[in-house]
């Protein structure tokens, strides 16, 4: 975390003080749920992931030679490691790159990795699409649909929904090996160990077409587990079991 968004720690002790007077916690990975035990007194738990709408992401095919990389403008996320990514793939031919980053930092290190940033959007001009607003589902729809990677580089993860949509619409995802992201990709994608290993297998993607097709349908297949119409029904059927205890 950047020396910013450090100063949310009270906001942790409040949901920390929460989850310990609960009767029922769901937790959104195995992963996650291990570390709950360690850090919480709980009553009950249950691991039930998030879910995916599949009304609205649904397979589209892939067209377009496009990165898209959508989250949170923070380290946490791993946006200081988006410059040095955006100069290593803009090297392969009529390559795109898209961000979503919502942005309001007024200082700081988060300022100065904008700034860097900013440096990459006046150098490759139309080929780096930066977004600074959040954007609504009907948009990250369309954004999907035009990219042939995603990628995830976060220092921490407890689920990965964006990892999620993505896979729903049939792309191959890039992420690192953190929190539950490898629980959502499975085989379907690339978890990989380090930022170097992401960046050669995101150049390896762009450069395969065929392969992207290949992992895309199989990311797609592996998320209607986790359809929200399946996922709801757990939901109900846990508060009821906690409800009646």
């Amino acid at each position: 975390m950047s020396n910013e968004e450090k100063q949310f720690e009270d906001l942790i002790s409040w949901i920390e003080h929460t989850v310990n007077y609960s009767d029922g916690s769901i937790f959104v990975s195995k992963e996650l749920s291990e570390e709950g035990k360690k850090h919480y007194k709980l009553k009950s738990k249950i691991i039930i992931p998030n879910g995916v709408d599949f009304e609205m992401f649904n397979y589209q095919p892939i067209t377009t030679k496009n990165v898209l990389f959508i989250g949170r403008f923070s380290k946490e996320k791993g946006i200081d490691f988006l410059p040095k990514l955006i100069d290593s793939i803009m090297n392969i031919e009529n390559t795109t790159f898209t961000i979503v980053c919502p942005y309001n930092a007024l200082g700081g290190e988060l300022k100065q990795i904008r700034e860097d940033i900013s440096k990459l959007e006046s150098k490759y001009k139309d080929r780096l699409n930066i977004i600074d607003n959040a954007q609504d589902q009907y948009t990250l729809k369309e954004l999907y649909k035009n990219c042939q990677v995603y990628i995830q580089p976060s220092k921490y993860e407890s689920f990965g929904l964006c990892i999620l949509e993505a896979m729903a619409t049939g792309r191959p995802v890039v992420a690192l090996n953190v929190g539950g992201i490898p629980e959502v990709i499975g085989e379907s994608g690339f978890a990989v160990r380090n930022t170097k290993e992401l960046i050669y297998k995101v150049k390896e993607l762009l450069n395969n077409r065929k392969e992207c097709v290949s992992i895309g349908r199989k990311a797609n297949k592996r998320a209607k587990y986790f359809d929200w119409n399946i996922i709801a029904q757990k939901i109900i059927k846990y508060y009821e079991e906690v409800k009646n205890v």
